[in-house]
């Protein structure tokens, strides 16, 4: 979705009447891929509008906790509140996926659509799992080398060299994490993409005692999903 500068209250609206245009499955999905377990308390990291939490809210009464680095938060969280009335179990913070500021071992589920590929996906993983509960559940989208490919597929014929850097140098980036297991920890790198292959994230979860357990239903080639729980 295209966002224009100082139209972030439009954008939430936009958001959240999309997200209940959907179907009731499509919807629901990700609250409806947890089975057998309390949610209690759920975090959104990159959670932008945070309209994924609002099932959570619909059919968990769950408390959610929506995290961004973007300034406008406050009053994305506040017409997201007002929208849906619901203002008591819903909260936004301003904060990187680096380093969150919650306590351990505090929430049930935790959401990251996409927004991962923008973090140093090392520190992360290791802060999900530090704030995971164990048994706890972590719906992870992120970007595979595909998605990048088929960016520069698409721009190509716009022979523009600064259209086509961008998807060659996240490839640079994850190509370098795939080969040294070691995040690109140079300036360059900050707030670009960088992509995760099924072997690299793998190897990040077992660090932290996390593990993929099978693939959602809006996982495709570009863009897999994935349930990993905390052992």
């Amino acid at each position: 979705m295209e966002i224009k500068d100082g139209s972030y209250e439009e954008y939430a609206q936009v958001a959240i009447k999309l997200h209940y245009e959907k179907d009731e499955r499509e919807r629901n999905l990700l609250v409806d891929s947890i089975k057998d377990k309390e949610i209690r308390r759920v975090l959104d990291i990159g959670c932008g509008a945070g309209q994924d939490m609002l099932p959570f809210i619909e059919k968990k009464d769950a408390f959610c906790v929506g995290i961004d680095v973007g300034e406008e938060l406050g009053r994305i969280g506040n017409s997201l509140a007002d929208k849906t009335g619901f203002r008591e179990r819903i909260v936004f913070t301003r904060s990187m996926g680096e380093d969150l500021p919650f306590a351990d071992e505090s929430f049930d589920v935790v959401l990251c659509r996409i927004a991962i590929t923008l973090m140093n996906n090392q520190k992360a993983i290791a802060e999900v799992s530090r704030i995971l509960r164990p048994g706890g559940v972590f719906l992870l989208k992120t970007h595979s080398p595909q998605f990048y490919f088929g960016m520069i597929k698409r721009r190509f014929s716009s022979l523009s060299p600064r259209q086509l850097a961008y998807p060659i140098i996240s490839l640079a980036g994850g190509t370098f994490q795939l080969v040294t297991g070691k995040y690109p920890a140079i300036e360059f790198w900050k707030g670009r993409e960088v992509f995760q292959t099924k072997g690299t994230l793998e190897r990040e979860l077992r660090k932290h005692s996390m593990e993929i357990r099978r693939l959602m239903p809006d996982s495709n080639s570009e863009a897999p999903s994935y349930y990993i729980v905390k052992n």
